[in-house]
């Protein structure tokens, strides 16, 4: 399922998910998952807990092979075109393309160069001036250089709950992925450091193709391109966000958006 069809002059998606059962065990989490996300544009998923939003968004750079029993039993999921389950693919390289950020802000007890400078350094970069730039052009493209530029040699754990979010950005967005994976980036924030974390996926986007997981409907609206309903690990509707808000399809959509979904 693929909205790109209604925009011919649109380049192919960055991200596809073709057909695509995951399983834990003998369990089968995802059924037949099958959507785009597309270059420079944000894409949301929304439905109930438990309904495989985050399994979903873990597919796309495999954290989910940290569990032993996991794995995609039918299907394809393809960044750039490259099946991600294809024996030549490196781990550390497909991270390093798509980048990804947590539902609580996790920044290492280091200093905040050293924050956005770690992935750089795991990739072999040694050379102080790259390093420089490198974290320069993250933080302000995270919106943080203004308020750490005179702090950069400061630990990170001292920011505050919206700063450190955003710093886990930077962090993510260091290494120049294609993709950033953002899982429900403004759950634990206050509406203000909520606000700005929004603001800032309009600006990412200008750069990466934008995958969210939000339980925030409203948070859908205001950020996203396309939106993909799931429930019960299906996907139900996926198309353009304000057409699905607006003019759901699928009966299940539109009692879940209403309120009135059981």
């Amino acid at each position: 399922m693929s909205p790109a069809s209604s925009h011919p002059e649109q380049q192919p998606p960055v991200v596809e998910v073709r057909d695509m059962d995951f399983c834990y065990g003998t369990h089968i989490v995802l059924h037949d998952i099958s959507l785009s996300a597309e270059r420079n544009r944000v894409t949301a998923l929304i439905g109930p807990s438990g309904c495989g939003k985050s399994t979903l968004l873990r597919c796309v750079n495999r954290m989910n092979d940290r569990v032993a029993s996991a794995r995609v039993s039918k299907g394809q999921v393809l960044v750039k075109g490259k099946n991600i389950h294809d024996s030549d693919v490196d781990l550390t390289q497909l991270r390093r393309q798509v980048g990804m950020v947590f539902q609580k802000s996790n920044p290492f007890p280091k200093s905040i160069y050293d924050n956005v400078a770690y992935g750089l350094r795991i990739h072999g970069v040694k050379a102080k001036d790259i390093l420089d730039d490198a974290v320069e052009r993250a933080l302000r493209s995270s919106a943080l250089w203004d308020e750490l530029k005179d702090r950069l040699t400061q630990n990170a754990l001292g920011l505050s709950g919206g700063q450190q979010q955003r710093l886990c950005i930077a962090r993510a967005i260091a290494t120049h992925p294609d993709v950033l994976l953002m899982d429900e980036p403004c759950s634990a924030l206050d509406p203000i450091a909520t606000l700005k974390i929004e603001e800032l996926m309009h600006q990412l986007a200008r750069e990466y193709t934008v995958i969210i997981v939000t339980h925030n409907m409203q948070q859908a609206v205001r950020v996203s391109d396309y939106t993909a309903f799931l429930h019960l690990g299906k996907l139900i509707e996926f198309g353009d966000t304000e057409a699905l808000f607006s003019n759901p399809k699928q009966k299940l959509t539109e009692a879940y958006l209403r309120g009135t979904f059981s």
